[in-house]
């Protein structure tokens, strides 16, 4: 992809459009799955995610935990992050997650997402958050180098641009289930998600 080519993906990016339906081609190699669980478990559920998504923070914060203890640590669900970029500042906290040994990368989501309501209102937020890859164990270069990485920046929009035209994925956080009948969109309940989990579980038996 070239320099104008990316700037006009950006661009779509940042200002809410609908990507065209050519962008669907765009390659999403070199950017594996981050999971939660077992490979084998017998219901997966993707979720998509932006670091910048109150309602992501909400979910990543509140019921995730339970859910792990409920299903993720029992072996019934494997759970995927998947990124769905809003802006920039989500790019660039995207490129340091991935950059992040494989062991830390769930562990460097959940503080960004604990501290989200300090750090999306303050001067830099991207610089925070290079702050937190730091802390975390990610060299200055490394993560300077990541932040600028073009490829790696196009994998991400990437990504998003797949889930928009192949799952028709508009809102984030959104939960795709591998029944291949259930999609929950924005803020749900515990209560929401157990009884979604415990339905398409019960069509495995």
């Amino acid at each position: 992809m070239n320099t104008v080519s990316r700037a006009l993906v950006w661009a779509a990016l940042f200002i809410g459009m609908t990507l065209p339906s050519a962008w669907a081609t765009a390659p999403t190699q070199g950017l594996p799955d981050h999971a939660l669980g077992r490979a084998d478990a017998p219901l997966t559920i993707t979720g998509y995610s932006s670091l910048t998504c109150s309602h992501c923070a909400d979910f990543i914060n509140t019921i995730l935990p339970e859910i792990e203890k409920r299903y993720i640590d029992t072996g019934k669900v494997r759970f995927i992050y998947r990124d769905f970029a809003m802006n920039g500042v989500d790019l660039k906290g995207m490129a340091l997650a991935h950059c992040m040994p494989e062991s830390q990368f769930f562990p460097f989501i959940k503080i960004v997402y604990k501290n989200q309501a300090t750090w999306i209102h303050g001067d830099k937020p991207d610089a925070t958050l290079t702050q937190y890859a730091e802390m975390a164990g990610l060299s200055s270069d490394k993560a300077k180098s990541c932040t600028e990485d073009a490829k790696l920046m196009d994998a991400l929009v990437a990504v998003r641009t797949e889930a928009m035209e192949k799952l028709e994925i508009k809102a984030t956080p959104t939960f795709v289930f591998s029944d291949n009948e259930t999609k929950l969109i924005g803020t749900r309940s515990l209560d929401e998600f157990i009884a979604a989990i415990d339905k398409a579980l019960a069509k495995k038996k």
